[in-house]
């Protein structure tokens, strides 16, 4: 029976059970946030003592693991004699469900794995093995970024560790390395072969050993030769089967040392490929050797003792008999939500070539009969050079060009889609690009990072660094450029918007050196998500979740906040749950600045859905619009002069649909026709992708 709390945690539903607890989705009050609980049942406490060492013993480990990529641990208690700890909720789903979506290409698959090794590392620096890692242990919060997770099974290198987890066989057997499944001590090595099998997984979708029953893909890790993925896949590149077979070497010593040497190694195979694209000016595909293992150089074989296989299937049948081994076969992601990943692996950079010309000045040649020589010289009169007319850039709803994002990286272009270029190329996740008012920089958030980046120079500068706080959900700057809206914590601070005084604020305490305005959770009773700015800067619209049921939902409120602290917000108004149905998270949304919201739904592809429109002054809402067609859409922006919005568009009803950019009236949105995308942007610019949020802002133009 599901209990209704778990200390001060109110229990919302039961997300998984594994091998040695039960996960419940439940609600943190006093913090007003979504969080995942591990219990011990009560009948593991009374089967075997073990079980008590070993669950105080992962809440110990992932204490000690503070890593922004290994899931955090929020609490640890006990209650009638039943302990349990509290993580984050992650929202976004596992790998495992994005696999099952479909193939990664190397890109995509090296954007994932560069994020979690270095958790993976500072774990094995620390001395713990996860012994149990596997794409659904790892998870994805709501805007994408991967997590480690479940360390129920992790090893401590250090003698300490031996009496809890004694000789027992333990683990996946799908993910096991040689020695894992021998039994033998392993190390963080063990992990690093686990790495492989994921990539493996990532770019072909399968596993690289199958049998009947677990123990027989456990005897595989053991005695079957590595497998070449070019016979899983052949389009992939070369270097990727060479990152495999080191990967998954059966001596550990010939294996990668560190996760991120393994991701050094992709990152050389993405340049490759991208060197390719970049000389044929298209996307090129390398195919593989026609007889790959003919090719393959053969791995030296592993100096160690003979191995007679019977010495690891019999172990294997005793403790399978006697319930000693502990293979975690369940699939289900225990912290995970049901929701779908709001963000997702982003796809190959493909170099654009401007259609921008230089022009050259025409020479004007005199046509003039040359005069017979004289004794006097009289010069000619100079030849006069027309000076060249240069193309003016194009503006349309009071804008002159388009940031946006594709594979992580930021990219402008004129406002038509024409001479697309990018500025950034470190491929790490941007949110809340923005545009200052000076018109050459760009401001945006990564990670906990706020930079900027001048359009004209490409030089890129760290504002200010969130590192120490918990959650740093936004950072929106006025209209004006001299206030900004933050959300740190969770909680509202509304100051003086400097660049260089911003350079010196790090933390909650700072922001209130400013002497602006402050609002908590205690005091608005929410917790703040996500905030925009209305043009007279009087007013602010939040995001945060509501109570809905046995659940939360996001839910948007226009606060009145021109009376700062002097007194509460005065709300104005709050949507969708108090004024039409909305069955998901908004995934998207933007504001007018005055009266209408733009925001879709969440239906496919980590966040298109369908497409709404919301009037703050008849509190109507136009729901699912068919502009261009039925589904999908994201990343709906208003022009500066409110007069044109730009959204991506992908048609559901072509399994291969690409990703497109509309920009159209704005009194169009109700008004379905043959609207037509950017007419001087590539159709094939997202292509591999179908899951690009390109995020668009539109730079005003002066007035």
């Amino acid at each position: 029976m599901q209990p209704e709390k778990i200390g001060r945690y109110e229990i919302k539903s039961e997300l998984g059970r594994g091998g040695m607890a039960t996960v419940y989705r439940g609600y943190d009050p006093r913090f007003e946030r979504e969080v995942a609980v591990k219990v011990l049942p009560p009948e593991l406490l009374h089967a075997d003592p073990q079980f008590r060492l070993r669950f105080e013993r992962e809440a110990k480990i992932i204490a000690q693991l503070e890593h922004p990529s290994i899931v955090p641990v929020y609490d640890v208690g006990e209650e009638n004699n039943q302990p349990y700890f509290v993580m984050r909720f992650m929202s976004g789903g596992s790998l495992t469900d994005r696999i099952k979506a479909g193939t990664f290409n190397v890109d995509q698959a090296t954007k994932i794995l560069e994020q979690i090794a270095p958790g993976l590392d500072e774990a094995h620096i620390k001395g713990i093995v996860h012994r149990d890692f596997k794409p659904s242990n790892i998870l994805f919060d709501n805007k994408g970024a991967p997590y480690i997770s479940d360390f129920g099974i992790a090893k401590m290198t250090q003698a300490q560790a031996g009496s809890v987890t004694g000789s027992a066989i333990i683990g996946t057997p799908a993910y096991m390395a040689p020695e894992q499944a021998q039994g033998d001590q392993v190390d963080g090595r063990a992990d690093i072969y686990a790495l492989g099998i994921i990539l493996y997984e990532m770019l072909t979708g399968k596993q690289p050993y199958e049998a009947d029953t677990p123990m027989g893909v456990a005897i595989k890790h053991i005695t079957d030769p590595v497998p070449h993925i070019l016979d899983a896949n052949p389009d992939l590149p070369y270097g990727i089967e060479e990152i495999i077979q080191k990967a998954m070497a059966k001596d550990r010593g010939e294996r990668y040392s560190t996760g991120q040497e393994m991701v050094d190694a992709l990152h050389e195979v993405v340049r490759n490929i991208e060197a390719g694209r970049t000389t044929e000016k298209r996307t090129v595909v390398r195919k593989a050797p026609t007889k790959p293992k003919a090719t393959v150089p053969q791995q030296k074989q592993p100096e160690r003792r003979s191995f007679n296989v019977w010495m690891a299937i019999i172990p294997l049948l005793v403790l399978g008999v006697g319930g000693g081994i502990f293979f975690l076969l369940n699939g289900s992601n225990l912290l995970a939500g049901k929701e779908t990943p709001s963000a997702t692996p982003t796809a190959v950079i493909v170099e654009a070539t401007s259609t921008t010309q230089s022009i050259q000045p025409p020479v004007v040649e005199s046509t003039a009969t040359p005069a017979a020589p004289t004794e006097t010289f009289t010069p000619a009169p100079p030849t006069l050079t027309p000076t060249a007319t240069i193309p003016s850039i194009p503006v349309i709803g009071g804008a002159d060009r388009i940031a946006f994002v594709k594979d992580n990286d930021i990219w402008i272009m004129n406002v038509d889609g024409s001479d697309p270029r990018s500025l950034t190329m470190d491929r790490a996740a941007k949110f809340d690009l923005q545009w200052l008012p000076d018109g050459k920089t760009l401001l945006y958030v990564t990670g906990k990072t706020v930079k900027t980046i001048n359009v004209e120079t490409k030089v890129e500068e760290i504002i200010t660094n969130f590192a120490s706080s918990e959650y740093f959900e936004a950072f929106r700057i006025s209209p004006d450029g001299k206030r900004v809206a933050i959300s740190l914590a969770r909680e509202l601070h509304i100051v003086p918007f400097d660049l260089e005084q911003m350079k010196t604020v790090k933390k909650k305490s700072d922001l209130l050196a400013l002497k602006g305005c402050f609002y908590s959770p205690d005091t608005i009773k929410i917790a703040v998500l996500d905030v925009f700015w209305a043009k007279d800067m009087q007013r602010v619209a939040v995001k945060f979740l509501a109570p809905a049921g046995n659940a939360y939902s996001e839910t948007m409120r226009v606060m009145d906040i021109h009376l700062c602290n002097e007194s509460l917000p005065q709300r104005l108004d709050e949507f969708p749950a108090e004024r039409f149905a909305f069955k998901t998270n908004i995934m998207s949304i933007d504001w007018d600045g005055e009266e209408l919201f733009l925001f879709n739904s969440n239906e496919r592809n980590g966040g298109f859905g369908n497409l709404y429109i919301y009037n703050t002054r008849t509190h109507q809402a136009a729901s699912k619009i068919n502009v261009v067609g039925t589904c999908c859409y994201r990343d709906a922006r208003f022009s500066p002069d409110g007069n044109y919005v730009i959204f991506a568009y992908q048609d559901i009803t072509d399994p291969n649909g690409l990703i497109r950019l509309y920009y159209i009236p704005s009194g169009s949105l109700t008004t379905p026709g043959n609207y037509k995308p950017l007419a001087q942007f590539p159709e094939e610019f997202f292509e591999g992708n179908r899951k690009e949020s390109p995020q668009p802002a539109l730079r005003p133009v002066p007035k």
